[in-house]
């Protein structure tokens, strides 16, 4: 009998072993679990979005945030202008580069309808159509376009950011003296005179005006209600004022009108609405029971088609990076992000933009708290640290500048006439005053915007250099003149104590 309960009381205890050995798997496999999908924190969200804006000088904001098919967070941070209007959710920004995508989508859908083949020429839809080069021009396709591989470059893109408020084909045929920089379909390069001139071909097939169309059949489909290509409609609904940094100050600026570039990046929308735009991007062109797109178009439009470099690709309208589905986005004063990384859509809308100080990192943090991170603002660039470098080496080029001018009429008093003064004398002026400033005049409209364009989207600055390397240029002319008379005076007083 005694025999018997030490042997239940060892089964006993292996199924107490048993069991226990089985509550600590489910435990660490559950926890683990729990620890790959962590829960959503809005409060973090707004945390890091609150320290991100003060570190960068951002005056307002807006997120979305969705996942799967459903919009799971909507914020709005700051001022939407002068007024001190606090931005919401369903405030308009101008989006920049973003638009594409919109664009992309557009021309799916008169693909889906038949209107469209991404494989026809331009000039199938738009026979007038011409670059310099009217044989390459007969060569772009619609699929070209789209993949930003149509050969036009990436500084033509930007040259025509201020002077593109006219119709979007009178615009697309001013770019009849528009050089290819590259072979037709021969490798990626980003310009937005592409999408402009998917624009008015979307307007052909479709018989309608590009604004109108993507309201009817974007817009309202994804019940898009504070979006449209229309700045004094926007208006209307309370558009965000675009904001700029002048020599470290914030301040509010005029946002231009890009008529014939609303395409590549002047459309208009909240963070809100472009929210259920990515929810349709993220299942298939459907948003709640209407769909926009089909799948096979959808899927086409997130396809990696060309190479960008470093593992990326364009696809139509859209970066592609493994996972992670992008875009950025700015005009001269705001900017936006939209990012599909999994099951997780993030829509960031900004009313400020900063050249010298980027916002891309911001949305990176977002991805590491919807993740279960916990990122830090240090990694973002300082505002405060940046214009302070900068204003302390523009103030030092100002000083050296009075300093040449006090000394400018007074080298007779300084200078002998060696050879070697001379040629000490020559060397500085060409560098200083001749090739440093026309370096600036000449290389920044060569191989970055012109002039103009750099005045409207880098004040301040660009400001300081124009009217800096001028002046450099006129002090420049006046020490090679007092020099050359100098040299000449001095030779002569030599002559003539020689003689």
């Amino acid at each position: 009998m005694s025999l018997n309960r030490t042997t239940v009381k060892k089964r006993r205890n292996k199924i107490n072993v048993i069991l226990m050995s089985v509550m600590f798997f489910f435990h660490i496999f559950l926890g683990t679990e729990a620890s790959a999908k962590p829960v959503f924190n809005g409060s973090k969200v707004d945390q890091y979005m609150e320290k991100a804006m003060e570190r960068l000088g951002i005056p307002g904001a807006s997120i979305g945030i969705v996942k799967g098919d459903k919009l799971i967070y909507l914020k709005g941070y700051g001022v939407a202008g002068p007024e001190q209007a606090p931005v919401t959710p369903q405030t308009p920004f101008v989006l920049g580069s973003t638009s594409k995508s919109i664009t992309a989508l557009a021309t799916m859908q008169l693909v889906d309808e038949g209107k469209v083949k991404l494989d026809a020429p331009v000039q199938t839809y738009l026979p007038w159509f011409r670059l310099a080069d009217e044989e390459a021009s007969a060569k772009i396709t619609v699929k070209d376009l789209l993949h930003q591989t149509s050969g036009i470059s990436t500084y033509e893109g930007r040259a025509t950011l201020v002077s593109d408020d006219i119709p979007i084909d009178d615009f697309i045929r001013r770019m009849k003296s528009v050089p290819l920089a590259q072979p037709v379909g021969s490798m990626y390069q980003y310009s937005n005179l592409n999408y402009d001139i998917l624009g008015g071909i979307i307007q052909k097939a479709s018989q309608q005006p590009y604004g109108d169309y993507v309201r009817e059949h974007i817009f309202k489909p994804l019940n898009m209600r504070h979006s449209t290509a229309y700045v004094e409609e926007a208006k209307g609904y309370g558009l965000a004022t675009g904001h700029q940094t002048i020599f470290g100050f914030v301040v509010p600026t005029k946002q231009l009108s890009h008529t014939g570039g609303v395409p590549d990046g002047s459309l208009i929308s909240s963070a809100e609405d472009m929210s259920n735009y990515l929810i349709a991007q993220m299942n298939g062109g459907r948003f709640s029971n209407r769909v926009v797109l089909s799948e096979a178009s959808v899927n086409q439009m997130h396809k990696p088609a060309v190479s960008t470099g470093d593992d990326t690709f364009y696809g139509m309208g859209w970066g592609i990076k493994g996972n992670i589905i992008e875009h950025s986005g700015a005009t001269e004063n705001s900017s936006s992000y939209l990012m599909m990384d999994g099951e997780y859509g993030v829509v960031l809308l900004f009313n400020s933009i900063d050249y010298m100080v980027s916002y891309d990192q911001i949305v990176l943090g977002i991805k590491e708290v919807l993740h279960g991170g916990e990122p830090s603002v240090d990694e973002l660039p300082n505002f405060k640290a940046t214009y302070l470098i900068v204003d302390l080496i523009l103030l030092i080029l100002v000083a050296l500048y009075i300093l040449s001018l006090r000394s400018l009429f007074k080298w007779r008093n300084k200078y002998k006439v060696t050879r070697l003064g001379s040629i000490i004398s020559i060397t500085l002026l060409l560098l200083l005053n001749i090739l440093v400033p026309l370096g600036i005049l000449v290389g920044i409209p060569k191989f970055l915007v012109p002039w103009p364009v750099a005045l409207v989207f880098l004040p301040g600055i660009t400001h300081f250099l124009l009217i800096f390397s001028l002046l450099l240029l006129v002090v420049g002319v006046i020490k090679a003149v007092n020099l050359a008379r100098f040299v000449v005076r001095s030779q002569k007083q030599g002559n003539g104590n020689h003689v």
